[in-house]
């Protein structure tokens, strides 16, 4: 890729999954910026975690205290957090600084961007720490729900992050990415191995051959799917009608009806998905006493046999 070409933020590549999206964010003259409540408690609470986590390496200090409360306050100041915001961020940077603490032996890096020019690739880790043979990224969530471990190398945050931190710092055994949920007080992580981050390199790349075949194209048609559910811009894509069928008189009647099935099929995964979307960032909703929280919990399975045996005895 030449010096020419435009530097891709992982975001943007991750937008292109739907066209119609990227174009709205990235590619137009005047760019939709988010001001939405979630993305602001984000924008704080990472400034404040940079802002502390540098203190911290300044001073070489684990944690303090006070340096977290003017780090919080700075923050809010720079970024001129609404009011209705400012408490929710500092009771989240509270209980954020009330277990972490800064490993001084590994510390890399916090919140600076790193360009892989030749790619046209670039993005801004949270935390990076170097120990021995494992280069680890961390990445704070201010959700309301969070994933576990299995499901983080499925995230292509993860994956690019991953997969570029090998190109910037090669020489590792072994590359971990981590997400950090200040608001649940747990992470979810996962490794790769050198041979697994070069599997990761079809699925970078492929992002930004997208973008210049949609770039090349002029198209920028919307493409349902997964993103749909935090997605918040204006889009073409309607909803289909539900058409009232008691029963299907032929086989024209009855393929519709599978067709239709297919589609309210999506419709209701869209809808979930759409639901978990919000009470991710904004929390629980609750209609007629039921509450719609999506978040972890735990089961406890039992051998059918062993089960059996003790209800025949």
């Amino acid at each position: 890729m030449s010096d020419t070409m435009p530097v891709y933020r992982r975001s943007a590549l991750e937008a292109i999954s739907c066209p119609k999206r990227f174009y709205e964010l990235y590619e137009r003259e005047d760019p939709i910026q988010d001001s939405s409540d979630e993305s602001l408690r984000g924008s704080a609470f990472h400034e404040a975690a940079k802002i502390y986590i540098k203190r911290l390496a300044l001073l070489n200090l684990k944690c303090d205290a006070e340096e977290l409360q003017g780090a919080v306050y700075e923050a809010i100041t720079k970024l001129r957090l609404p009011a209705h915001l400012v408490k929710e961020v500092e009771s989240l940077c509270e209980k954020w600084g009330l277990t972490f603490e800064l490993d001084l032996d590994a510390f890399l890096l916090a919140e600076e961007t790193q360009i892989l020019k030749k790619e046209g690739l670039q993005w801004t880790p949270d935390l990076v720490y170097a120990r021995g043979d494992e280069l680890e990224q961390i990445d704070w969530k201010t959700f309301w729900a969070g994933i576990s471990d299995n499901e983080v190398k499925d995230q292509f945050q993860a994956q690019a992050y991953v997969w570029q931190a090998a190109q910037k710092w090669p020489g590792f055994e072994r590359y971990r990415f981590t997400f950090n949920y200040p608001r649940l007080g747990y992470s979810s992580s996962a490794v790769w191995t050198v041979s697994e981050v070069e599997e990761l390199e079809i699925i970078v790349k492929s992002r930004v051959s997208m973008i210049e075949d949609c770039k090349a194209k002029g198209e920028w048609e919307a493409n349902p799917g997964s993103q749909c559910a935090f997605c918040r811009i204006d889009c073409p894509v309607k909803d289909h009608q539900s058409l009232d069928v008691s029963r299907a008189k032929n086989e024209d009647e009855a393929k519709r009806i599978a067709g239709e099935l297919m589609v309210f099929d999506k419709a209701a995964t869209a809808r979930r998905n759409a639901l978990k979307a919000f009470c991710v960032e904004r929390g629980p909703v609750v209609v007629n006493g039921v509450q719609w929280g999506h978040h972890e919990s735990n089961t406890t399975t039992f051998p059918a046999n062993d089960v059996l045996q003790v209800l025949d005895n």
